[in-house]
């Protein structure tokens, strides 16, 4: 059972899609996806989703004894929601998925792109051919989270990007909750000499140590499976792509890990919940600066004084 998922099937109007995804990140998901073609059938819909068009979310969990439990729970959840109370069509149980078929299922739907002026994320089933100035990353995410075609993995990518031309570049880098190690590989390819990439996920370490390895930056990279309270050091940056509500629970522990005049990157964060996490680092004396946007999610900067 514990090489399963189970596989949640809900059926909603486009124009609340965004908001039932961060319902479902609460409830501990695994991962999404939008299916509008045949069953069993990955398939990446378009950007612009129809409003008033139904859709299935396909919504993957870790394997848990009583799946039918899981439904009834997240049925309650969504009632408890006037938004969505009375616009959930359906909530049902579909057929348990073996994570390596998962795993390889989505390949299809990611392809290279670029980040910022230089970066290049390429998978590793594809060529690219670099031009001049580029540097690029091979990434296999497998079955952790992080491709970089996620707008908050792009924002913290764009965000890295923009201090590490700085004069005063972050000289080292602290990836809290690294999954695939995108972000981590990411700022090495753009110059930071010395990342901390942390995740408490064995299965998210032992990928992002096949992708770091892969691109040789092992040298500069080091993998944690430690609880960020437990880890030791200070860092120049500290970049954290996890949910609003976990970067609020660990706002102290961030600031531990964060020299004086070190820079704070907090994404994973819905627009709805921006008012959350600012609130939730309103007292801790950072420096704090415009937010960025891309559809629906939001990354956050900040600055400890030195």
């Amino acid at each position: 059972m514990k090489n399963e998922w189970v596989v949640i099937e809900i059926k909603v109007k486009g124009e609340f899609v965004d908001l039932v995804s961060a319902v479902l990140d609460d409830y501990g998901c695994s991962g999404t996806v939008i299916e509008e073609r045949a069953l069993d059938t990955f398939d990446v819909p378009d950007d612009v989703l129809n409003p008033k068009e139904v859709y299935c979310l396909k919504t993957y969990f870790d394997a848990v004894s009583s799946p039918q439990l899981l439904v009834s729970t997240l049925e309650n959840g969504f009632n408890e929601i006037p938004l969505l109370e009375k616009e959930i069509q359906s909530v049902s149980l579909g057929d348990a998925v073996d994570l390596e078929d998962w795993a390889e299922g989505w390949k299809q739907n990611f392809s290279s792109f670029r980040i910022g002026e230089n970066l290049v994320i390429r998978p590793s089933w594809e060529e690219y051919t670099p031009e001049l100035g580029e540097v690029v990353v091979e990434i296999d995410p497998g079955m952790a989270f992080g491709t970089g075609t996620h707008e908050t993995t792009q924002l913290c990518l764009e965000m890295i990007a923009e201090l590490l031309k700085q004069t005063d570049a972050p000289q080292d880098m602290l990836d809290v909750g690294t999954g695939s190690g995108i972000l981590a590989l990411g700022a090495a390819a753009l110059g930071c000499r010395k990342i901390v990439a942390n995740d408490i996920d064995p299965i998210a370490c032992n990928i992002a140590r096949e992708n770091i390895i892969k691109n040789r930056y092992d040298s500069r990279i080091e993998i944690s499976e430690y609880l960020l309270e437990d880890l030791p050091g200070q860092h120049d940056l500290v970049v954290a792509n996890i949910l609003a509500e976990e970067n609020v629970r660990l706002r102290h522990a961030f600031l531990e890990h964060l020299r004086p005049g070190g820079w704070l990157v907090l994404s994973g964060i819905l627009k709805e919940k921006e008012g959350l996490v600012q609130d939730g680092f309103a007292d801790l004396g950072l420096k704090s600066f415009p937010s960025r946007y891309k559809d629906e999610w939001v990354c956050l900067l900040f600055q400890r004084p030195f």
